[in-house]
């Protein structure tokens, strides 16, 4: 129960609270793609992209505390 809660609070979060790029981003950081080739298509460096990721993950976190989960709780449901 807690994990299906724990990945609606994230995908909501992902999809209301990002920015489009911040998504872009983070999302394909997610699927594995290098930094090099995510900056390349936004068009951006690698410096203002680890900025736009950085402050992508810093508001999910916030978003999931505020929703009751924590770090542990991510990595845990993740890990499954």
């Amino acid at each position: 129960m807690q994990r299906r809660e724990l990945l609606e609070a994230l995908t909501t979060s992902i999809h209301r609270d990002l920015t489009d790029r911040q998504r872009t981003a983070l999302l394909a950081e997610l699927k594995g793609m290098p930094q090099d080739e995510i900056a390349e298509q936004l068009g951006s460096s690698r410096n203002a992209l680890y900025k736009l990721t950085h402050d992508a993950r810093k508001k999910l976190k916030e978003r999931l505390e505020v929703a009751g989960f924590t770090a542990e709780d991510l990595v845990a449901t993740l890990a499954k």
